[in-house]
């Protein structure tokens, strides 16, 4: 038998999943948790246990799409072995830029989330996970000797913002090829070393 906790899982997954279909298929403004509720067949009370509102709804939508993009750019870059700390920061990039290649991914992350939540918002939740990954493997490259003294805060923000605006790139050029990511990186770390 489920505990207490497992069906408040099963409750919140379902929100989420159902809330995620009907925004990538009717859109922000034509959904509705009314919708949701009918999707999922579970009670007002059910949804207001969980989520304030729609906008807190779908911050929730957005802050797993978020991480699970990184978690599988991620996956992907280790899976390619890379024996260096630097080697798997490009890689994890390239990886991620994948990710967003997926409709429904990148409708949530660059369309949905920023329209309902407000850029600076969406913002702040991306950078939750993506600046930490940045500093994390930034630290590692500079313990392997792969960088040199840079500041590496500035340097994991302007990844990250090189990062987004490749992104978006890729988003508005379609299947147009963009430059390789690794060179881009390479040149950012090697244009910060000194000034640090």
């Amino acid at each position: 038998m489920p505990t207490q906790q497992q069906r408040s899982d099963t409750t919140r997954e379902a929100l989420l999943a159902a809330c995620r279909k009907l925004l990538l298929e009717q859109g922000l403004e034509a959904t509705t948790l009314a919708m949701v509720l009918a999707d999922t067949g579970l009670s007002k009370g059910a949804l207001y246990h969980h989520f304030a509102s729609k906008t807190e709804l779908i911050a929730a939508i957005y802050r797993a799409e978020s991480k699970q993009a990184i978690v599988r750019a991620v996956r992907q870059a280790e899976r390619a072995a890379s024996a260096s700390p630097l080697g798997e920061l490009t890689a994890t990039c390239a990886a991620w830029l994948e990710e967003i290649r997926a409709s429904d991914v990148a409708a949530i992350l660059f369309r949905i989330g920023p329209a309902a939540l407000g850029v600076e918002e969406a913002q702040r939740i991306e950078n939750d996970h993506s600046l930490a990954l940045f500093e994390r493997q930034l630290a590692r490259a500079a313990e392997a000797g792969e960088i040199g003294v840079i500041d590496q805060p500035l340097a994991a923000r302007l990844l990250n913002a090189l990062m987004a605006e490749l992104a978006l790139a890729r988003l508005r050029e379609g299947s147009r090829l963009l430059p390789d990511v690794r060179p881009l990186i390479l040149g950012v770390l090697k244009g910060m070393e000194g000034a640090a």
